[in-house]
């Protein structure tokens, strides 16, 4: 049987140190992805998926498990407070692309059923090519594409996540597939699968 993440918050503020471990196996992917793609290192990334952690340990027992957040959300937010520290400390680097190309490598195709290693190395490609747009994006703009299709969260989520108004989430989603579609279009690329 699985515990709800709810359930593992209130052992945990019941003093069972084992819960926040479960909390962490179930979460520190969901964290790491996130630092990953706002800091583009993965040296970096690891960094602030500890310091998360650490301020969850510290911030956990007061947390109150009725309120108005999805603990998701709450965590993505303290993860993208701590990346933000991280990267005032230091400017990030260029992405680490070589890690992000292995990382879908290892991505299930979107299509299981598809036979075809050509066209599943062809979707492979233009998913990296799409997230090296992304890369190019200003930290703002990144940032909501990042928590809206790599996070899956709703706009009101991204809205507390980054503690900006709805209608905001909503312009910078907007102008961040403005932007990533004039550039993709620019270099010729497209983002739908190409008929081969």
């Amino acid at each position: 049987m699985t515990l709800s993440t709810d359930e593992l918050i209130r052992r945990f503020q019941r003093r069972q140190p084992l819960a926040f471990e479960a909390l962490y196996d179930r979460y520190k992917d969901y964290v790491y992805r996130i630092a990953f793609f706002l800091t583009r290192n993965s040296g970096d990334a690891e960094e602030v998926v500890q310091e998360t952690f650490l301020d969850l340990l510290r911030a956990l027992p007061a947390y109150r498990v009725e309120g108005p957040a999805r603990f998701e959300t709450y965590l993505y937010r303290l993860t993208v407070n701590r990346c933000r520290a991280h990267t005032r400390r230091r400017p990030p680097p260029s992405a680490d692309w070589e890690a992000i190309e292995e990382r879908l490598e290892r991505f299930p195709s979107p299509h299981p059923e598809e036979d075809d290693p050509e066209a599943i190395v062809l979707s492979r490609e233009q998913a990296l090519l799409l997230w090296q747009a992304v890369d190019g994006l200003p930290e703002h703009l990144r940032a909501v594409i990042l928590l809206r299709y790599q996070c899956d969260l709703s706009y009101p989520e991204i809205a507390q996540a980054l503690d900006l108004p709805v209608g905001t989430v909503k312009s910078r989603l907007h102008q961040a597939h403005q932007t990533l579609k004039a550039r993709l279009v620019a270099q010729d690329l497209s983002c739908a699968p190409q008929e081969v």
